[in-house]
């Protein structure tokens, strides 16, 4: 909602531009899964302890220190695409950090199961929408520094908590050796994954201009409402599943996988809605400067059909902690977008852009597929 707010009070150009700062969040926020919110998922699975919640707040601290350090040498790069960076530096590392640390704080006490206050958390955050509401004279500028305000304050909840529930220690050896040994091939995958879903995105904006990837990424972003669920199941279902499969509980595991499976029914026909309603849609969302983009609600549509039904082989890869395949899948994914994506971008525009993600999801499903019933494992069975 956020987003179709920032879309109306922005112009398409400037709004791609946020587009492009939330793209590299996304990645940073990908890294922090891989090495620290995604180990933790399975280590609760099998036992929580509080030094395990003292010490990925304490790597999470570390991480932000750390990217904040990347960002800053990236700042001295003489290129031209990076002005917008280098002008509003401060801005876009408070959003970045915040967006990190919130984020973070927010999948923790998912894991552990503290639901009320993460909705205590996101029900702070929504001070947002006033600030940039009623913002008579927004600029890109400051829609960062008030998201990022938001973003600070809404952590706090996340913050007392840990503080008063965690163990810190310096002596965390066994854990850091644990993160890094789960973590190695989900951080390569992550930095993949991220390319491979967001480099046709991402190249759209070079080849056909800000407008086009404004457009994309305002319709990426409608279909958040999928995703918001789809990070549901990855959070909730992932360690729950883990838990039955650990517990050979092979009756609960079915009961679950049925569950799952008329979720994604009804998904199904909340994404079939869309497509029927495009025009209106796109209207509604970003106003009458978008009218003429109603069509890539339609190609979203097709690719999130795609990944619904992937869900439950994603989820028997990460319980069974096949992350080498996690890995390779999303290496296949991505060479296939670098060695195509110029082709399809030249002929088909956006059509070519959301075709190449379409061939990039079947093909990781293709892949895991065969891996599963090669080795003859399964999650669910």
């Amino acid at each position: 909602m956020l987003t179709f707010l920032l879309a109306r009070k922005l112009s398409i150009s400037d709004f791609g531009i946020f587009s492009t700062v939330l793209l590299v969040t996304y990645l940073l926020v990908g890294i922090f899964n891989a090495l620290i919110v995604q180990p933790f998922q399975i280590s609760v699975a099998k036992g929580f302890s509080r030094k395990s919640l003292g010490f990925v707040f304490q790597a999470s601290l570390a991480l932000i220190f750390i990217c904040t350090l990347l960002m800053s040498a990236v700042k001295f790069l003489p290129i031209s695409a990076l002005d917008f960076f280098k002008t509003n530096f401060p801005a876009i590392i408070m959003f970045v950090s915040s967006y990190l640390f919130q984020d973070f704080l927010r999948k923790i006490l998912l894991v552990i199961d503290f639901v009320k206050l993460v909705v205590i958390i996101d029900s702070i955050f929504l001070l947002a929408f006033p600030l940039i509401g009623f913002n008579e004279n927004l600029t890109l500028e400051k829609s960062l520094y008030l998201i990022a305000f938001a973003n600070g304050i809404a952590s706090l909840p996340g913050i007392f908590y840990c503080l008063r529930n965690a163990e810190f220690s310096l002596k965390n050896k066994e854990l850091l050796q644990y993160h890094l040994k789960e973590g190695k091939w989900l951080f390569s995958a992550s930095v993949v994954q991220w390319f491979s879903g967001n480099f046709f995105t991402l190249v759209a904006g070079i080849y056909l201009g800000m407008n086009a990837l404004g457009a994309l990424r305002l319709v990426q972003s409608f279909f958040g409402v999928i995703n918001v669920i789809l990070q549901t199941v990855e959070n909730y279902y992932l360690p729950k599943t883990a838990q039955l499969y650990y517990q050979n509980k092979k009756q609960e595991k079915k009961t679950l996988l049925s569950n799952l499976s008329r979720g994604m029914l009804v998904l199904g026909f909340l994404i079939t809605a869309f497509f029927i309603f495009s025009e209106p849609l796109i209207i509604l969302l970003g106003g009458e400067k978008y009218q003429d983009y109603g069509f890539v609600i339609k190609l979203v549509s097709a690719l999130y059909f795609v990944i619904l039904y992937s869900y439950p082989t994603r989820i028997s890869i990460r319980v069974l902690e096949q992350n080498k395949a996690f890995f390779i899948g999303y290496c296949i994914s991505f060479v296939f977008s670098v060695v195509s994506f110029h082709f399809l971008l030249k002929y088909g525009a956006l059509y070519g852009a959301v075709a190449g993600l379409v061939i990039n999801q079947i093909l990781m499903i293709v892949y895991w597929k065969i891996l599963l019933n090669k080795k003859q494992i399964s999650v669910w069975a």
